[in-house]
């Protein structure tokens, strides 16, 4: 087949991936929410091994391949109580991860720590299989020689980058990848279709082979159940090794307990999976029988493109798809699940010292596409060693070290940190023995002696002297058994530590913590999720929240800032005694708020009397105030009236003192009326103003005046701009002018300029000034030192101040008063004039 019809088949079939994951990012999501969808998705357990593998596996070992998929099988009659336990537990504690369950139940962070680089370092044979699975069906079907790496490589990329584009869109990795959901059952869907049509089209074309096996003594064992003990501890360590890594496999945990939307999912999952299991390996045992029948010479591995080249192009390039799909979903979410564990585990807690947590969703980023990396490069050191099985059981081997402890864990309250980090590192060290390190000896990269050890108990593949077993299972088992020894016999003679003081804060400092690291979004729906929950309550879910984001580690160091030990919790005396002391505060703190409210009301009281004072003064004065010029303008008017035939000249002077006393009496209504405005709090006006324009005004008014008693006007002004309320700034000129003309003996001098941001004015005159003992009362009300209401110094303050500025006496000869304005509106005084 041409090379370049199958790079097409496999870009084209690449862009409907895309296409398919954009359709549950926009518009399926109503469909990933579907049961079946979440079906389907778990069925990313069935990979290029499946595809691929199973068929070379039963085609040299025979029925052996099924125990990789009665695991599951057997696992999924607990799933939904199993499963359902760790799903309630996963939410409640924003959990992602099988090390951030270690984490949370042991407390422990390195051993959560251990866990995540060990799963990235056992699962690296398990991605190199899916690159190799496509890199080798491409080669086979092209008839290309060149290098698999050449086809790994650019797999290797497109994957990475699709499992950033719609696994790292946030930095929150417990949130839902719908449209990478929907691809996933896509694929899952793809895979068994295409397995299901190869084996159906090779039967109708090469016939049924079973009728062919008595023809064929070597055929026979293909068929047979395990012989001898060897045998059946095979199958017994394959299936309890299947089921453990179907249950920690990282993927399983994303698809099963992260994107799961709906629990009530899970009793369809627990029977709909099983008979998806059954499903795609039907076709298995007939494909690997046809194939050492028709293609004795061929890589077991490649059967099923070899029997679907027989069908025809169409047939090989769909079984080339088929493998594809099923290599692409591994990848993609293994890759994803292993950026977290790296990004939580590994990542945060280097970050959070270097102060650059900020920058950890681009390394959750460069984790996928290193982990792709490393895969591509265990798949050119050690990936042509191992059939396509042999590599997978390898990484299904490291998973299955994290059993013990979190079996353990959820079951046995007599569990320890020290005893779960002992097994653990205990099983780490027989598998890298019994597995890996050999794997890399049959590729060349360690000397052939490794393999037969350095003693006769201690070869890597037979401790202890057991012969006979597969060197996987040999491997699983041994390395199991150190793990669960360890952990138990640790655990015993392990004493219990102090337990954990829990935490407390508040529930502001707590936000204040989600919303400086996960942002404002964040911080705003944790504040409504933890609105009314106690201290601990809250600190317990800002943990799961950070942990999420940022593994629970990290989340614990920055929750020290914002937290403090909450007290243990006390007997019953002690109870008893807190709810006293309780009731005792709350009786010392009502006396206190009476007392406050009895100092208030007297305060209050007070200052009643105070305003009724006032009141009856300003009646009183402005009486007596009004009472002079009104007499005044009375018996003006009446002579005017009596006397129609006065001289021009004595009508004249009394028309001017008829003005003058009506003059007078507007003024004194102006300033009762200003002072009630200020009292009712009329607000200001303000607009942009000339400050010099309206002192001109403010002179040009009291200029009559002026001339009246001989004084003088001097000025000089400079151009001011001001934002202010301008009625009320001539209204302090001309009370501060009046004044001066009142005192002045030859001359009154208003001054303009700028201070920095503010406007000064000063109004001079050349009058005896203000005594000594009246200075500190010049601004009173009522303070009247030259007849008057005594209102117009005190009314100019309040304006002033009103107005956000400040006045004055200053001591110099004469009487000074300044004041000042700002030029720009900071803020507005609200006791005077609002």
């Amino acid at each position: 087949m041409s090379p370049a019809l199958l790079l097409t088949g496999l870009f084209l079939y690449l862009a409907l991936l895309f296409l398919v994951a954009l359709l549950g990012e926009r518009r399926g999501k109503a469909l990933v929410r579907s049961p079946w969808v979440y079906a389907l998705s778990l069925a990313v357990y069935a990979t290029a091994w499946t595809f691929f593998g199973s068929v070379g596996r039963a085609a040299t070992q025979g029925a052996s391949f099924l125990p990789v998929y009665l695991g599951p099988t057997l696992v999924l009659l607990l799933w939904p109580f199993l499963h359902g336990q760790l799903l309630e537990l996963a939410r409640a504690h924003r959990l992602t991860s099988w090390a951030d369950y270690l984490f949370l139940r042991y407390g422990h962070a390195p051993l959560a720590t251990l866990a995540a680089a060990f799963l990235v370092l056992g699962l690296l044979p398990y991605l190199a299989l899916q690159l190799k699975a496509i890199a080798q069906a491409f080669l086979f079907l092209s008839g290309e020689r060149a290098p698999m790496a050449d086809v790994a490589l650019i797999t290797t990329f497109f994957l990475a980058l699709f499992a950033i584009l719609f696994g790292t869109r946030r930095l929150d990795p417990s949130e839902r990848h719908e449209g990478l959901v929907l691809a996933v059952a896509f694929e899952s869907s793809v895979k068994l279709f295409a397995l299901l049509l190869v084996g159906l089209a090779a039967l109708l074309f090469l016939g049924n082979p079973f009728l062919e096996v008595p023809k064929r003594p070597e055929l026979w064992p293909l068929l047979l159940p395990p012989e001898g003990l060897p045998g059946y501890l095979d199958w017994v360590g394959l299936t309890l090794l299947s089921g453990l890594a179907f249950l920690f496999l990282p993927r399983q945990f994303h698809v099963s307990v992260v994107e799961n939307v709906n629990p009530g999912h899970l009793p369809l999952a627990a029977w709909a999976l099983p008979l998806y299991l059954l499903l795609i390996n039907l076709p298995v045992l007939p494909l690997a029988l046809l194939g050492r029948i028709h293609f004795p010479q061929t890589n077991p591995d490649l059967f099923v493109l070899a029997l679907a080249q027989e069908a025809g192009p169409a047939l090989a390039l769909l079984a080339f798809l088929g493998g594809v799909s099923a290599a692409t979903a591994m990848v993609i979410v293994e890759a994803l699940a292993l950026s977290i564990l790296i990004s939580n585990h590994l990542l945060s807690p280097l970050l959070l010292r270097a102060k650059a947590l900020g920058s950890l969703l681009l390394w959750r980023r460069l984790s996928i596409l290193a982990v792709m990396l490393l895969a591509y490069l265990y798949f050119r050191l050690a990936g042509e060693a191992y059939a396509l099985v042999a590599m997978g059981l390898i990484s299904f081997s490291a998973v299955a070290q994290l059993a013990p402890a979190s079996l353990l864990g959820l079951f046995w309250r007599g569990a320890t940190p020290q005893g779960a980090l002992a097994g653990l590192l205990g099983g780490m060290l027989v598998w890298a023995y019994t597995l890996f390190l050999p794997a890399l000896a049959r590729s060349g990269w360690l000397p052939p002696s490794f393999l037969e050890g350095p003693h006769p108990l201690l070869h890597p593949e037979g401790l202890l002297g057991i012969q006979g077993l597969d060197p996987v299972t040999h491997g699983f088992l041994a390395s199991l058994g150190v793990n669960l020894a360890l952990a138990v016999g640790v655990s015993l003679f392990t004493r219990k530590g102090r337990i954990p003081v829990g935490r407390t804060g508040e529930l502001t400092e707590l936000t204040a913590l989600v919303e400086r690291v996960l942002g404002p979004e964040v911080g705003k729906a944790f504040r409504e999720e933890a609105l009314g929950l106690t201290g601990p309550q809250a600190v317990a879910l800002a943990e799961s929240w950070l942990s999420a984001s940022l593994g629970p580690a990290t989340a614990r160091l920055l929750l020290l800032s914002a937290t403090r030990e909450a007290p243990e919790a006390p007997s019953p005396f002690e109870a008893l005694l807190e709810e006293a002391a309780r009731e005792s505060r709350e009786v010392r703190a009502y006396a206190r708020a009476l007392e406050e409210a009895k100092r208030e009301l007297s305060e209050a009281y007070e200052r009643l009397k105070a305003l009724d004072q006032a009141k009856d003064e300003i009646l009183a004065t402005v009486s007596h105030e009004l009472k002079t010029p009104l007499t005044a303008v009375r018996a003006l008017a009446e002579i005017l009236e009596a006397n129609p035939d006065l001289e021009e000249e004595e009508r004249r002077r009394f028309t001017a003192l008829l003005a003058k006393e009506a003059a007078r009496l507007s003024r004194l209504v102006e300033e009762v009326l200003a002072y009630t405005r200020l009292q009712a709090g009329v607000p200001l006006a303000r607009s942009p103003t000339d400050l010099k324009a309206l002192a001109e005004e403010a002179l040009a008014l009291v200029e009559p005046l002026a001339r009246e008693k001989g004084i003088a006007m001097e000025s000089q002004l400079a151009g001011v701009q001001a934002l202010t309320d301008r009625d009320r700034v001539l209204q302090v000129l001309l009370n501060l002018l009046h004044n001066a003309l009142r005192h002045a003996r030859s001359r009154v001098r208003l001054e303009l300029t700028t201070t920095g941001p503010e406007a000064l004015f000063r109004i001079q005159d050349d009058g005896p000034g203000v005594p000594e003992e009246a200075r500190a009362l010049v601004f009173e009300p009522f303070q009247s030192f030259s007849g008057g209401t005594g209102l117009g110094l005190f009314l100019a303050r309040k304006l002033v101040e009103g107005l956000g500025g400040r006045i004055w006496l200053e001591n110099e000869g004469g009487a000074v008063f300044a004041f000042t304005l700002p030029l720009e509106v900071a803020h507005e005084n609200p006791g005077g004039g609002r």
